[in-house]
């Protein structure tokens, strides 16, 4: 340290130079680092900064979007959003009771109303507590006097509305409280239906209220996700649904599944499943595969007839209804010596389709075919938990064998192998149709919030699978049928049906099966001359009677009766009133009375010599003296000349004999009359009698018998 003399002769202190160049570079530092500060806070996290300042004085509200609308063909809803809100209250905010006002009554009040538990009141009214939540979601015209107490809040939800029967239900799916898709189209269509959240933001006063109208707030407007229109009839989905239930209740089976598809462009108009004698939520008909039995026959015979390796009248030895293979022994209900390729299909013999198929086609082929039908492999619906089915190869991508040597046989009849109704449903429809395997389609179009079409559905063929040569002398077979073979519980009288039964006995889920305990299987296409529908009817371990055409076969004719008497169940009443068959009517109704008992003993499955079960003796079907209730055309188009004066048109009166009570009151006001009931008479009888004509919403008076 240096020292000099003062002027009154004390030395004076001088800081080393050292010192003074590091304190100077110090405060220089010091400054760049406020510099840097500045630049850092103001320039780098300005953004930043003034996003949380004003987070202190803006409220910020997102409003939620709501979920697209999933509707039926015709526009019907199945499923909507709707706006509601969930009720918290603060009870030590609640104002404690005035000579004025009492709001702690007031509280408990409304709560009662909404039907809120008394536990629930009891802690609401609890001035020590600080919160409490009350269960449920509720609209808001419900809660607004009790959003007016102070200590209540009100959050905003979305709830999703479901419609529909509970086996639409099941093919919509759920949503959770919290928006989220858990199941059904809702979850495979998720990012359709989900819209985009908007939010709302207002400036805080000085009591932290945020009045959104203020001048400096925003608002995003949510925006809507996307509408659904699906192919399903809702009113078809309820003929389904109910005689489904009453098939099961009827023949004491555990079960059951249904399935109509449009064989013309591959949309499924409906299906159903049963278990437990309630209609299930999970889409059976899509998720349960099984072994099919005889149904798959006519797909074999139509290969080899496109392939020249039969034809429809070659005889072939079906051995008196038995034949011997190795290990197992193949055997007919219905036995004969030699039967046609036509009368094999008819009757069903396994011992002919055996001898057809072992002899003619080689393993890999009706590998092959089978898997050109689609069985093995999923058809692509929009629906999460869809089954495959079981298709194993003859030999594994190693080189090792998967097919014993009774699985040719065994494959040919329907077992070894699992499929779904609606395969089952989409295989059949290539026969109706002329050999094109189609895509199948549960989504008619997609609309924006704004109503423009983003997708709608057009048929797609996927492949050619037969010859329209081929598939047009298949349906003759299955027109066969129906007239005189196998399925003739199926038929009806004023039009065509044709299909084929399957009787398979009921795997145990263990590599064996139940005994005695058999899946009654019925496909079916209607009407044959231009096939509308097709058809599947699955019925699980039915008692006593077990043969498909017994069984299924009613279950479907009593859905097409119920698609005739329906005003809407997407059919084109013009083509059925081309194709229906001119039945004449008789004069004595007591004599038609009896012509149709045996159609009706028919639907209730109990002919002795129909189904599979057959008489030694094919003979033609007996032909009714007058219209069963098949002969239903409810809403057929009129023409302006038949139009009456005054404004209402002329309609006929349908025929409702054999039809319950309901069944003949919802057909005649389907067919635009009102209905008078009496309690004596001859059951189903109607004045006007059936056939008559009388005008749109004339009172017909329907007997409902002693």
């Amino acid at each position: 340290m240096n020292t000099s003399p003062t002027s009154n002769g004390a030395e004076a202190v001088r800081p080393a130079r050292g010192r003074a160049v590091l304190l100077h570079l110090s405060l220089v530092a010091f400054a760049l680092a406020l510099v840097a500060q500045a630049v850092r806070v103001q320039l780098v996290q300005g953004a930043e900064w003034a996003r949380l300042a004003e987070r202190q004085h803006l409220q910020a509200d997102t409003l939620l979007a709501p979920r697209g609308t999933i509707e039926d063909d015709r526009g019907e809803v199945l499923a909507m959003s709707r706006e509601v809100l969930r009720i918290e209250i603060a009870p030590n905010q609640v104002r404690p009771p005035t000579k004025e006002r009492n709001d702690r009554d007031s509280l408990a009040r409304e709560l009662a109303a909404l039907g809120v538990s008394r536990s629930v009141i009891r802690r609401a009214l609890d001035s020590t507590r600080t919160y409490v939540k009350v269960p449920g979601e509720y609209l808001p015209n419900e809660v607004k006097r009790l959003r007016a107490i102070r200590g209540v809040r009100a959050e905003w939800a979305m709830q999703r509305v479901p419609g529909g029967t509970p086996g639409l239900r099941g093919v919509v799916g759920a949503v959770s409280s919290e928006g989220e898709a858990l199941s059904g189209l809702e979850r495979a269509l998720d990012t359709l239906l989900r819209g985009t959240d908007g939010e709302r933001l207002g400036v805080r006063d000085r009591r932290g209220r945020a009045p959104w109208d203020s001048p400096v707030g925003r608002r995003i407007d949510p925006r809507a996700g996307h509408t659904v229109r699906l192919t399903i009839n809702q009113r078809l989905q309820e003929i389904l649904e109910r005689e489904l239930l009453d098939a099961v209740a009827r023949t004491g089976s555990s079960g059951g599944d249904l399935v109509v598809l449009d064989p013309n462009d591959g949309a499924i108009l409906a299906m159903a499943g049963v278990r437990a004698g309630a209609v299930s939520r999970s889409v059976t008909p899509l998720t349960e595969p099984y072994e099919p039995g005889s149904v798959l026959k006519p797909l074999f015979v139509a290969y080899l007839l496109d392939q020249g390796r039969t034809t429809a009248d070659e005889l072939i030895n079906t051995g008196g209804g038995r034949l011997a293979l190795p290990g197992r022994t193949i055997t007919d209900e219905h036995k004969a010596d030699a039967m046609s390729v036509f009368d094999i299909v008819r009757w069903s013999s396994n011992v002919g389709t055996v001898r057809l198929v072992t002899e003619r086609m080689q393993p890999d082929e009706e590998y092959q075919l089978l898997r050109d039908y689609g069985f093995g492999t999923a058809t692509a619906l929009p629906y999460p938990s869809e089954a495959r089915g079981r298709l194993r190869p003859p030999v594994s991508s190693s080189g090792r064998a998967q097919w014993t040597r009774e699985s040719p046989a065994s494959i040919a009849i329907g077992y070894e192998f699992t499929a779904t109704p609606v395969q089952l449903a989409l295989a059949y429809a290539a026969i109706a149709n002329g050999g094109e395997l189609l895509e199948p389609a549960l989504v008619r179009d997609v609309r924006t919030p704004d109503g423009a079409v983003v997708y709608r559905h057009q048929r797609r063929v996927l492949r050619r699978v037969a010859t329209e040569g081929s598939t047009a002398e298949v349906r003759a077979m299955l027109k066969a049928v129906v007239d005189s073979g196998t399925g003739r519980a199926a038929g009806l009288t004023a039009f065509e049906v044709g299909g084929k039964s399957g009787t398979a006995r009921l795997a145990d889920g263990s590599g064996g099966y139940k005994d005695k305990a058999y899946n009654a299987t019925f496909a079916g296409m209607f009407p044959m001359s231009a096939p509308q529908m097709v058809v599947v009817a699955r019925l699980i371990e039915p008692k006593g009677q077990i043969f498909g055409g017994l069984v299924a076969g009613p279950l479907v004719r009593q859905v097409l009766l119920g698609a005739l008497a329906a005003r809407d169940a997407a059919l084109d009443r013009r083509i059925l009133e081309r194709v229906a068959r001119d039945v004449p009517l008789a004069d004595d109704e007591d004599t038609a009375a009896r012509a149709l008992s045996s159609e009706r003993r028919l639907a209730a499955g109990t002919l002795e010599d129909s189904g599979d079960v057959e008489p030694q003796a094919a003979a033609p079907a007996p032909r009714e003296a007058m219209p069963a209730p098949a002969r239903v055309l409810v809403s057929l188009p009129w023409a302006a000349s038949d139009t009456a004066r005054g404004g209402r048109e002329l309609r006929t009166v349908p025929s409702v004999r054999g039809l319950s009570v309901r069944e003949a009151v919802r057909t005649l006001h389907a067919a635009g009359f009102h209905v008078k009931l009496q309690p004596n008479g001859v059951a189903g009888r109607t004045r006007p009698s059936a056939g008559a004509t009388a005008r749109e919403g004339a009172i017909i008076t329907l007997e409902r018998g002693t």
